[in-house]
């Protein structure tokens, strides 16, 4: 049995996704589930949000499709990756009911040829480089790609989109160029392809490139990214990581504490708590003297580095702290609480890496 277990609150998920469609009514939803949900596990996620009645699903590899598929997922799905090489283009033309991200011409042909081979009609969806400078056309080149995908059997240019690269960023004018630039893509798209999107959870919260009939929410869905001062934009964090305490120790005056001795123990013996979870489990490693576990409802600093599988919290603060006390290491208990911003801004990186380590844990629990 782990000591350890990472928790997937799909209920949260759900009044998540309900919470954006009623902040949203006018758009429909497109929740992206790629990176195996952002650690959360693609397939709990797509089922749950697919009971929601969402519209689309947003994932990136074929393998993800693949994945839906053959799993019972049938609600329509956006490729935001499109054929990565094109040897991918036989099996994408085999899915059913998928939009593919077109944004490099020899693929597109190469997905025309498996589509009449095997009589099927693949929708495409238009990427166009806005400013990311990553896929996609240049709305210059954009006429004359629409012109070629016109002329080619087995393919119908559903619809079109983009990504802002600063839309979280309102002091910066990139965004409205960046607008103007999809704006000037699509000018040349056929009317029936509707299917076009621009903004993602930034521009969402923001209120930017919303003048298109999709969004795509992301990591407002498992929690992150909502603005305290507006409480109908309010999303619980979907996923809690949770341990034991398995040993408990006093150490005296002068000891060190883990590798390199970086935390030394002055003044007075300190009691220690060890918990098996490291950076094996995707806890950095940088956490080491700088954050904090919950338990018994209080804050226990970590002293010294993480290792690989364990990790030690100081309790000398927290009465009656015993061996099997539940620790939380991301989540709340009681009135404290511990989520992704924090931990990720104390290494200097984004919740979305955070948690895309940790959903690697392997004893992930789905709670319905």
């Amino acid at each position: 049995m782990f000591p350890s277990s990472l928790l997937i609150h799909l209920d949260r998920l759900k009044a998540n996704y309900r919470r954006m469609a009623e902040n949203f009514p006018r758009h429909a939803l497109a929740p992206v589930i790629k990176a195996d949900a952002y650690g959360h596990g693609i397939l709990p996620c797509a089922r749950a949000l697919e009971e929601e009645k969402c519209p689309y699903l947003c994932v990136f590899t074929l393998e993800e499709a693949q994945l839906l598929r053959e799993n019972g997922v049938k609600t329509r799905l956006i490729l935001l990756g499109g054929a990565l090489h094109r040897e991918e283009c036989r099996e994408l033309a085999r899915l059913e009911n998928v939009a593919v991200a077109a944004w490099n011409l020899p693929a597109i042909q190469e997905l025309s040829q498996w589509a009449v081979a095997l009589g099927k009609t693949v929708d495409l969806h238009l990427k166009i480089d806005t400013g990311m400078s990553r896929l996609g056309f240049f709305p210059r080149e954009c006429p004359e790609v629409i012109r070629q995908i016109q002329q080619l059997p087995g393919l119908r240019l559903a619809g079109a989109f983009s990504h802002l690269a600063s839309a979280d960023c309102p002091e910066k004018d990139y965004t409205a160029r960046q607008i103007q630039a999809f704006q000037e893509g699509c000018a040349c798209l056929p009317p029936e392809a509707r299917e076009r999107h621009l903004s993602a959870t930034p521009g969402m919260l923001v209120g930017v490139g919303m003048e298109y009939p999709i969004v795509r929410p992301g990591f407002t869905l498992y929690g992150y990214g909502s603005d305290p001062r507006t409480p109908q934009m309010h999303f619980a964090p979907v996923m809690e990581f949770t341990s034991h305490v398995i040993s408990l120790k006093e150490i005296p005056v002068g000891a060190e504490i883990s590798y390199g001795g970086i935390y030394r123990v002055t003044h007075h013996p300190c009691r220690i708590a060890v918990i098996p979870v490291g950076y094996a489990d995707g806890y950095p490693r940088g956490l080491g003297n700088r954050a904090s576990v919950l338990i018994r409802g209080k804050r226990a600093p970590i002293r010294g580095r993480v290792c690989m599988g364990m990790m030690m919290a100081d309790v000398t603060e927290i009465p009656g702290a015993s061996v099997d006390d539940l620790v939380t290491l991301l989540g709340q208990q009681d009135n404290e609480a511990i989520y992704a911003d924090e931990l990720a801004s104390m290494v200097e990186t984004i919740p979305y890496e955070l948690l895309c380590r940790l959903g690697r844990h392997p004893n992930r629990i789905w709670l319905p």
